[in-house]
């Protein structure tokens, strides 16, 4: 994961762009003519324009709230399971009172252990419907709703495709945060050199001076909410 070179937020790096871009359209024949390479006239434009397609991409925010929706679908598809579960335990007891071992094929005394994490609740949704098709004849001769026991299938697929939509935007985002990352560090780059640069352009001139400073790099921080899931 690309760091950030800059101590401040992305938010305060694209106001301080934004404010020194308004003074550089003034200034910039004198960045011009003291290091045409590094500070052409287009500059204010492309700085400019950076700026835009920073807050066009969003802030890590959007990420968040994307990742949260999906989140919010695999709680509600887990939830479903848990009831369908629970019904089901009741006619698994009733049909297999005295197999203990067929019970357990079907989730009963050990819901705890089969929703501690999504993947191990996956693969017994996954593997239930066959679990109910090798039975079906005792659960229908015990009057077990046809469809209660239909359902298995249509809950794995729907647990399953959530899962992967949330573990899809946990990988997106930190591709999205990462080039995010890497555009604001080239915007800080040309600040920084600007900065350099007003230096020795604005020597006698410190109220100048002033107005292109930057914040110091800090090439150890990384913001703490692009390290985590949420």
């Amino acid at each position: 994961m690309a760091q950030r070179k800059y101590a401040m937020s992305d938010a305060i790096l694209l106001e301080t762009a934004d404010t020194i871009t308004g003074y550089l359209i003034a200034d910039i024949n004198q960045f011009n003519t003291f290091d045409p390479a590094a500070f052409p006239v287009t500059l204010p434009d492309t700085i400019k324009q950076k700026v835009t397609d920073a807050f066009n991409e969003g802030g890590d925010d959007i990420g968040k709230t994307e990742l949260s929706v999906k989140t919010d679908i695999v709680y509600q598809e887990i939830q479903n399971c848990k009831r369908f579960l629970d019904d089901l335990k009741y006619w698994a007891k009733k049909t297999f009172t005295d197999h203990p071992a067929i019970q357990k094929q079907f989730g009963v005394n050990r819901i705890g252990d089969i929703f501690a994490s999504q993947p191990g609740l996956i693969q017994f949704m996954e593997s239930l419907p066959q679990v109910i098709a090798t039975h079906r004849t005792q659960l229908d001769a015990t009057g077990t709703p046809a469809q209660l026991l239909d359902q298995a299938a249509s809950l794995a697929k729907a647990l399953r495709d959530a899962n992967t939509a949330q573990e899809n935007q946990k990988g997106n985002r930190m591709i999205t945060t990462e080039s995010r990352v890497i555009h604001l560090n080239k915007l800080y780059d040309i600040l920084k050199k600007l900065d350099d640069a007003a230096a020795s352009i604005y020597r006698d001139q410190p109220t100048k001076r002033i107005l292109y400073k930057v914040t110091k790099t800090n090439n150890t921080q990384s913001q703490q909410s692009d390290s985590g899931i949420f």
